[in-house]
């Protein structure tokens, strides 16, 4: 009797399984990684992007390795394609030519991104958007470099520092917390700003509440200053 199938043949669009499409200029290596290597486990076909295992030759093996080089070719971008499509290679070889590809020049790509982190600016972002953005470009920095991973509370910092004038209240809130909170805890007072801002209520009064503190936002936790200080936050403060 023939053995069953391999369940990876079973695969017809691997875009249900891995979501993302894997491009240069999205900083999305680690979790689209991250999305591939769970399927590949969930699937039993890791060792086809694992170099720690030794490789059958078999017809059957070979097979299964095109169908998840087919994975890989279909969840990233036209221009990744272009640069590892090559005739004959394997799953592996082609999974090591795209992690080459998002780690070279790394000490030129940690110094820009950490530049970006420095000078990052809320702009027309909303909260979520920003501290998002914010927190994709450490977990690069990190993935580059471990040594260069930015301190939570540096995270906080240059959060505050690009927020849009709008947010200068909470800003000051946060920035005299002592100790200041962390990443998820500021996202968090400037999701709530961000709320309250954008209630019926506070749009039919006009500009005069625009820049009022939300009481549940003045009442965060001990150790924080109500001092005035409308001055922009030293954007080099850290």
């Amino acid at each position: 009797m023939a053995a069953p199938p391999h369940k990876a043949f079973g695969i017809t669009n691997i875009k249900t399984y891995v979501p993302l499409v894997l491009d240069l200029d999205r900083l999305n290596y680690d979790a689209w990684r991250e999305l591939f290597t769970t399927h590949c486990v969930g699937f039993d076909v890791i060792d086809h992007i694992d170099d720690s295992t030794p490789k059958p030759t078999d017809a059957e093996w070979k097979k299964v390795d095109s169908i998840v080089k087919l994975w890989i070719y279909g969840s990233i971008s036209q221009s990744l394609l272009h640069m590892v499509l090559k005739k004959d290679s394997t799953a592996l070889q082609v999974w090591n030519n795209l992690e080459t590809l998002f780690h070279d020049n790394k000490e030129a790509k940690s110094m820009q991104i950490d530049n970006e982190l420095r000078n990052i600016v809320m702009g027309d972002l909303t909260v979520t958007a920003y501290c998002t953005k914010i927190k994709a470009l450490a977990d690069l920095l990190a993935n580059l470099d471990p040594n260069s991973a930015i301190p939570d509370k540096h995270l906080v910092i240059y959060t505050i520092n690009g927020l849009s004038s709008k947010f200068d209240s909470v800003a000051n809130i946060i920035r005299y917390r002592s100790p200041l909170p962390t990443f998820v805890e500021t996202r968090s007072m400037l999701l709530m700003e961000e709320h309250r801002m954008s209630s019926p209520r506070l749009v039919s009064t006009g500009n005069s509440t625009e820049n009022s503190s939300s009481p549940v936002i003045l009442n965060t936790g001990n150790g924080s200053s109500n001092r005035p200080n409308n001055r922009r936050p030293d954007r080099r403060q850290q």
